[in-house]
């Protein structure tokens, strides 16, 4: 048994002082080793201060002026570990997640804490986000000492970049404590033995190496992905539960992937139609929970991401760009699928949101820093609100977001009674149903209810302070609203948003892109930080295609087939889809990005593109096409956490395809810019298609076509035979 990896499981004294005790001799005949060989140890100055102020991205500028001497994670740094003879304490966070500015502040306001870590190691602080590679790794390394995943993630390595302990720090717990408990541990260690603790740190990340290896080249895929996929859509709306209106083993996230299936199963030529009714039922019932929660903001116009407990109401009360982008789409999907008006108004309003709080001055967008707040900031009192609106107008607004005098909060997510008599507030009623309330007609009622929207936005800004705001563009957040202005000018019909959905994507080619490559920020950075990973390039690859699909400009179809071209030629590893390129490697593990952990996972997203290229003509290389789009078996289990591939599979199977003839204009044009950017796939017809001018051909997965000359006949024509 390795002391080290009794380390990773322990954090319990009784055991690691057995593991002593067992492994004195060697430990010892280790420690005479060392003596004779050890040299003495040299701190490069630029481990004196901290080294991040030059650094682009929110999570690094947000601790640039911490008192701790982070580095940056590059192959300087653990080059001058290696001088120092100092192990890395790295700490693996998300400017997204708003746990982690809360721990790491907490560590910088800790004065021991902070002498503790720069006297005895490097410290390295890696964004997860930009540097996905290492937020990937993070499930993994919790799974292996029975922790649950979570952010930010406390990692010690030895200056080989080898992982020799780690934990993962809970937002409830006292991060400077957790520090000093792992910290003697560990420092003990490495003083007793440094070349003892290198050697076996290397020897464990061997076997994971070996584990990973393992696990790619395992048999998964599933031999008929189409039923496959069937039987994860029919276990997907099973995990609705209709007394908690929630969807089981999403974790308390906003269900973006999940409901996107479900809105795309709905209304699916050859789809079962007990299944495409089910869809229908759950996607409704779920649109109708988030619409009128507090996850959707009703004074700012915001979509609040995750919740602390069981229900809709007790929120973490944290936004990002990337969150809110894609929200937005899977909420205009469920207005196509629900026809649910109150999805179409959230989504239109968030991305308001997104152009006041995440746009740049260059005309991109920033992913935000999540920033912890005090939760009741956020809350109101029945006495708050007439307070600030009146007896009259705080009669209609507390009846219409469900507010009540003794608080909305259930016992379940409350029991310690911490919000008694506060309210969480998400819109219950349509502005119509209020003003027939009122004996008003909307537009009559409108400029009221906007007022008093205004008059609560005001004191709760008051209450909050100023939130510290993300300049730095970021090339993820600023592709997911290129997608959401593109799914929006579909499902409104207005151009702007089509207009800033090209304007977007010619800005953000001119600030990401150097040369075919892309990179996370404006600024340059080290490859390491700064260089695009595999899941980025997919992600542009999906903004361009969405863009594409509502323009039907053929310059950003040869955009595609290059980024297509550069995703093979830097991802493409021994048998697997790498998520990290080699100019940017620095710790030697065959890391993938398979499952939705933190967001889509690349291996869907570039599944859901070769769908969407091979209708077209411009299928993906091979080889990449053949690591990418593969339906593993465990998704049929876990559709939550592979909803993306399940997407793909039902796109690829189950196709819609329309060709539009020459000359097509008007009701028609705009029927064919509305559809779904993504499920509905469409290309200008060429001649040996025979689409007549003025018409357009619908195509079907089983070679059944059909030819429309009006806006009505193509949006029924595109819809299963029976369906409404």
């Amino acid at each position: 048994m390795h002391l080290i990896k009794s380390l990773m499981f322990g954090c319990g004294y009784l055991l690691l002082s057995i593991l002593f005790l067992c492994s004195g001799s060697c430990r010892r005949s280790d420690q005479a080793a060392d003596a004779g060989e050890q040299t003495v140890a040299h701190i490069p100055p630029q481990l004196q201060a901290n080294g991040l102020s030059s650094l682009p991205g929110a999570l690094y500028q947000s601790q640039a002026s911490s008192p701790i001497r982070w580095q940056p994670w590059t192959k300087e740094t653990i080059e001058r570990a290696k001088s120092a003879k100092r192990l890395l304490f790295c700490v693996v966070a998300m400017p997204q997640v708003w746990s982690c500015q809360k721990v790491l502040n907490s560590l910088s306001e800790n004065a021991e804490v902070v002498s503790q870590i720069n006297d005895n190691y490097v410290p390295v602080l890696i964004d997860g986000d930009a540097s996905r590679e290492i937020g990937l790794l993070v499930p993994d390394l919790c799974l292996q000492i029975g922790k649950s995943v979570q952010l930010p993630l406390f990692l010690w390595m030895t200056y080989e970049c080898d992982p020799m302990a780690w934990i993962p720090v809970q937002a409830t717990e006292d991060p400077g404590a957790v520090f000093a408990t792992s910290n003697e541990m560990v420092g003990q260690m490495w003083r007793d033995s440094m070349d003892y603790v290198l050697k076996n740190s290397q020897m464990d990340n061997g076997e994971r190496r070996k584990k990973f290896l393992q696990r790619k080249l395992a048999k998964v895929s599933s031999d008929e992905p189409a039923q496959d996929a069937i039987r994860s859509i029919r276990k997907l709306v099973s995990l609705y539960d209709p007394l908690s209106r929630s969807l089981d083993e999403t974790g308390g996230l906003f269900p973006a992937s999940s409901l996107d299936v479900l809105a795309a199963a709905a209304a699916r030529p050859g789809i079962p139609e007990d299944l495409r009714l089910r869809s229908t039922d759950v996607a409704k019932s779920i649109t109708s929970d988030l619409v009128t929660s507090a996850m959707l903001d009703p004074l700012a116009g915001g979509i609040c991401i995750s919740r602390k407990r069981g229900s809709w109401a007790l929120l973490n009360f944290s936004f990002d760009c990337s969150s809110q982008a894609r929200a937005v789409v899977s909420l205009f999907e469920a207005y196509r699928a629900t026809g649910d008006r109150r999805a179409l108004d959230r989504g239109l309003e968030a991305i308001s949101f997104a152009e006041k709080e995440f746009s740049t001055a260059d005309g991109l967008f920033a992913i935000g820093l999540a920033t912890p707040v005090d939760q009741e900031k956020w809350m109101w009192s029945v006495e708050e609100v007439e307070e600030v609106l009146g007896a009259e107008d705080a009669a209609w607004w507390i009846e219409a977001t469900g507010m009540k005098g003794l608080g909305n909060i259930p016992l379940e997510d409350d029991p310690d009674g911490l919000y008694f008599r506060k309210n969480t507030i998400g819109m219950k009623s349509t502005i119509e149903e209020i003003a027939a309330r009122q004996s008003m007609t909307p537009e009559q009622f409108r400029p009221r209810y906007e007022a008093a929207k205004a008059k609560l936005l005001a004191v709760r800004e008051a209450r909050l302070g100023r939130l510290p705001r993300d300049e730095n563009a970021h090339a993820g957040a600023t592709w997911r609203m290129a997608s959401a202005y593109a799914s929006a000018f579909s499902v409104s019909g207005n151009e702007e948003y089509r207009d800033k959905a090209l304007a977007l994507l010619k800005r953000g080619r001119e600030a990401f892109a150097v040369g075919p490559r892309l990179r996370m920020f404006t600024k340059d950075a080290p490859e390491s930080i700064g260089a695009g990973r595999a899941f980025l390039y997919a992600l542009c690859l999906q903004a361009v295609l969405d863009v594409a699909a509502v323009t039907l400009d053929e310059s950003l179809y040869i955009w595609s087939d290059d980024l297509a071209t550069t995703l093979a030629e830097l991802f493409i590893g021994d048998g697997f889809l790498k998520e990290c390129p080699e100019s940017a490697v620095l710790l030697d593990l065959p890391i993938t990005d398979l499952a939705m952990i933190f967001d889509d996972s690349t291996s869907g997203l570039i599944s859901m593109s070769e769908s969407r290229l091979a209708v077209l003509g411009r299928p993906l290389v091979a080889q990449l096409s053949g690591l990418a789009s593969p339906f593993p078996l465990y998704a049929v289990e876990r559709p939550v956490s592979h909803a993306d591939l399940i997407l793909a599979i039902i796109s690829r199977h189950f196709m819609v395809s329309v060709l539009v003839g020459e000359g097509v204009q008007g009701d028609l044009l705009r029927a064919v810019q509305e559809l779904s950017p993504r499920m509905v796939h469409r290309q200008l017809a060429k001649p040996d298609h025979k689409v007549p001018p003025g018409m357009v051909k619908i195509v079907f997965s089983d070679g059944a076509e059909k030819t429309v000359s009006s806006a009505d006949g193509l949006r029924q024509g595109v819809l299963p035979e029976n369906a409404n």
